[in-house]
């Protein structure tokens, strides 16, 4: 059986820089997650929430276009719900990705 110095439950924001300052103070340290390394904000929360809600921004500036001057027709402009929700995984799971490397 391995032992550790430090043992922390949750790989979300607050678990993952306490066990990267553990080791940066010499301690044997490991992280125990159920899920995914970032937790429930990176994952399912906060980072896609902030995806979907740019990708809402870009279709009302779309709408807004004589404003800045320039005009398309409206009725041309077409949501992929299911390319929205995909960016937004793929976000955070990059983001997840760049948390498992540290």
């Amino acid at each position: 059986m391995k032992e550790y110095d430090v043992v922390v439950v949750g790989a979300g924001p607050g678990g993952y820089v306490a066990a990267i300052r553990a080791g940066q103070l010499g301690l044997k340290t490991a992280i125990v997650e159920k899920e995914s390394m970032g937790g429930t904000c990176l994952n399912w929360g906060c980072i896609p929430t902030k995806a979907l809600l740019r990708n809402a921004e870009i279709i009302g500036l779309l709408k807004e276009g004589k404003t800045f001057g320039f005009s398309f027709d409206e009725g041309s402009l077409k949501v992929d719900y299911a390319a929205a929700q995909k960016r937004s995984r793929e976000v955070a799971g990059k983001l997840s990705k760049g948390v498992d490397y540290l």
